[in-house]
């Protein structure tokens, strides 16, 4: 029986985004299960006191040479809590966990990895860096995957991504896919007459599409009836000149970063959610969005067919066609009673399929085989 785990993570505990929430969130259901979490966030800050119900968080110091070092940091602390208590597995989320491979064979304890890169192929395709990104990657991500006992992915389109950039077996990898908060699913729904709230929120990171979203709005300006609210961080001026360029200004509103409660809100004021990732291990924002009753507008691309039923809880673009996602705004405004039973049939769908217990129990049940195939093997 698992009764204690270690979770790293690269991120302060109060960062923004899915991964991070994710990873809390994983932490706390397993403790419902009975496991004590000892997590270890790499922070900016030394010392930051990070509210926390969980048994025991030590954040780490960002290393001040280069933050891949860090992963030095959290491979010490890992080392003393491991000599003092009995841990059963130790779980990374990337780069901070670049030293514990052998530290924890050597420890007999089994270690996993949770990978959640949106897309590993786009990762290793990037030009920037040269050979000095080849070999950091190599082995501080890379190296990782190959050396987990299990490798944890949120999405079948993840695990065929691992399994044929790296040649990882399936035996290794457990699909867990992420689960959804019970509070998008309250979100009360009402059929509108007419279908003019939109909303994007996440990251404004080119990537999570927030500018294709901006483009397709521009392409359906004429239709001046609508109202499309930003929620999300960086890159603000970037979004305000984007939003400039397309003419709608007016018709465009930042809300910046939201809470969870503060989210649930804007998403009973929207009628869709255009969210138009461009690469997604899992696609948390599109799974809320869905859960709280909302089509979405997104690509066909990455895990996000996975979440949304093309033409059936939401429209699914071809990979980077603006025009399209254009088009299927326009298909969503036209057809007030369709879009709307598309986000009731969406909620229906998402909720059936993911929960955080699900995911924690997936978990360790991952955790358990590695164990037994670690004793296994040590015992050949």
């Amino acid at each position: 029986m698992i009764k204690s785990i270690i979770i790293t993570h690269q991120y302060p505990l109060d960062a923004p985004g899915g991964g991070t929430r994710s990873c809390v969130q994983i932490a706390q259901h397993l403790e419902k299960m009975g496991v004590e979490v000892i997590l270890i966030p790499v922070s900016g800050i030394q010392n930051q006191q990070i509210n926390s119900n969980f048994t025991q968080v030590t954040p780490v110091s960002t290393h001040p040479g280069h933050y891949l070092l860090s992963s030095c940091y959290v491979a010490q602390t890992v080392k003393n809590i491991i000599e003092t208590k009995q841990v059963d597995a130790v779980i990374s989320w990337d780069y901070e966990g670049a030293f514990l491979p052998k530290l924890l064979k050597d420890a007999k304890v089994p270690f996993g990895i949770i990978a959640a890169r949106p897309s590993y192929e786009e990762w290793i395709k990037r030009k920037t860096g040269g050979l000095i990104k080849y070999l950091t990657d190599e082995w501080f991500r890379w190296r990782l995957l190959k050396k987990a006992n299990v490798v944890f992915v949120s999405s079948n389109y993840t695990q065929e991504e691992i399994m044929n950039l790296f040649q990882i077996n399936s035996e290794r990898i457990k699909i867990t896919h992420r689960g959804i908060d019970n509070i998008f699913a309250q979100v009360k729904r009402s059929q509108p007459e007419q279908i003019t709230n939109f909303i994007f929120y996440g990251s404004f990171a080119p990537i999570k599409g927030v500018f294709d979203a901006i483009a397709a709005l521009g392409g359906v300006r004429d239709n001046k009836n609508w109202t499309l609210k930003l929620a999300g961080w960086h890159n603000e001026e970037a979004v305000k000149e984007a939003i400039r360029q397309q003419g709608i200004e007016k018709q465009v509103s930042l809300l910046g970063k939201l809470t969870p409660e503060e989210l649930v809100k804007e998403l009973e004021w929207a009628h869709v959610a255009i969210l138009p990732s461009q690469a997604e291990s899992f696609g948390r924002a599109i799974a809320e969005a869905q859960a709280a009753g909302l089509p979405v507008i997104s690509y066909d691309t990455g895990s996000i067919p996975e979440i949304v039923e093309n033409s059936v809880t939401g429209w699914l673009a071809p990979h980077k066609r603006v025009d399209m996602l254009a088009k299927a705004i326009t298909e969503a405004i036209e057809n007030p009673e369709q879009t709307f039973h598309m986000g009731i049939k969406g909620r229906e769908r998402v909720t059936k399929l993911f929960s955080w217990e699900n995911t924690a129990k997936l978990i360790l049940e991952g955790i358990e085989t590695a164990k037994l195939e670690k004793l296994s093997s040590q015992l050949r």
